[in-house]
């Protein structure tokens, strides 16, 4: 392709169209006539990227992700921080959705000459609080043919250690018995390795598919005393631009890699986490924040992508800056078959 260098990066305010709190900015990349799009992101990410960041960004070939990649992490004033890795990751898909754009093909395709036309997804309801939620509440949820479901086990500051992790170890028995099935449990960083190690000693392991983030800590260090003691641990929702995930990966109780795909530095990046969790041997769940990349980067990539999460509280907020959401059906979510990430914003 000729002349498909980056022309402008611009970053568009759609606060007035979403909720309070909800995240409100768009990132639009012009290059060869075409406006590739990412959002919805935050305003400390939006303010972080609309600056010498996507400065960095003009004249770039928007072919060249790595190259893209390795020049706005080169360019970034605090690499690793969460707010500037997910600037970066929110830039680069913008550039894979104008270079699909270009191309008229979807992401997907870009990633792999095999993609697949639906992605498994299981669904979470992390506001949900499920000791006070009735049962049929929690079945019709997991009788939407997910592939299953996640639920918050948030620390109560209020217990002590043995009374909260056996409220806890309740509420894991509490949702299999409503729906029959083992489910994966978020703890939402709340709680230390002492409640780690006591709930792991009075639930049944059986019932969980997964437990994750458990502590305050995202490294593997964190985790290496309670690893083999506790149900299967997911983990790597913060990890960031540049980090090395290899301690992650060698824990040897890691169920799931649970990425966020623009969190972690964008698509460009998350491919190569994927790529080095595939060689680990370990399945990748991406984080529903970012959900819509990470269809794209499951459909290309069915091997080592299990699922991804559908955040059932949240997503609708998000697919409101769109006029074509995402569509799910029997438990997968659809993969978007028009030229680039797929959705169209409401606002160009």
């Amino acid at each position: 392709m000729n002349d498909v260098n980056i022309d402008k990066v611009e970053i568009i305010d759609c606060t007035d169209l979403v909720g309070p709190g909800d995240d409100g900015h768009l990132v639009a990349v012009h290059a060869a006539g075409q406006i590739g799009w990412y959002g919805p992101v935050g305003v400390a990410a939006a303010t972080t990227l609309d600056g010498s960041l996507a400065a960095s960004a003009i004249g770039m070939d928007v072919t060249d992700h790595s190259g893209l990649l390795s020049a706005l992490h080169g360019a970034s004033a605090k690499s690793g921080d969460a707010v500037t890795s997910w600037a970066v990751g929110a830039l680069d898909c913008a550039v894979w959705d104008v270079h699909a754009r270009i191309e008229q093909r979807p992401v997907a395709t870009l990633l792999s000459t095999t993609a697949r036309s639906h992605v498994p997804a299981y669904a979470s309801w992390l506001t949900l609080d499920v000791q006070l939620a009735d049962a049929e509440t929690i079945r019709r949820v997991a009788g939407q043919d997910w592939q299953f479901t996640k639920w918050s086990l948030r620390r109560s500051r209020g217990l002590s250690i043995a009374d909260d992790a056996k409220r806890m170890a309740g509420v894991v028995h509490q949702v299999a018995e409503a729906t029959g099935s083992p489910a994966a449990f978020d703890a939402l960083w709340t709680w230390d390795p002492a409640l780690a190690l006591r709930f792991s000693e009075q639930v049944d392991h059986a019932k969980m598919i997964w437990l994750e983030e458990p502590l305050g800590t995202h490294d593997g260090n964190g985790y290496s005393d309670i690893a083999t003691e506790c149900p299967p641990i997911a983990l790597g929702e913060r990890l960031h631009l540049g980090d090395d995930p290899k301690e992650l990966l060698a824990l040897p109780n890691l169920g799931a890699l649970t990425i966020d795909v623009v969190g972690c530095g964008g698509l460009t990046a998350a491919a190569e986490l994927v790529a080095e969790a595939a060689a680990a041997s370990v399945p990748v769940y991406p984080h529903g924040r970012s959900l819509l990349p990470a269809v794209h980067l499951a459909a290309a990539f069915p091997e080592a992508i299990a699922a991804v999460e559908y955040q059932l509280q949240w997503e609708s907020h998000r697919q409101l800056l769109f006029t074509d959401p995402l569509e799910c059906e029997g438990g997968q979510v659809v993969v978007p078959s028009a030229p680039g990430l797929g959705p169209t914003p409401r606002r160009r």
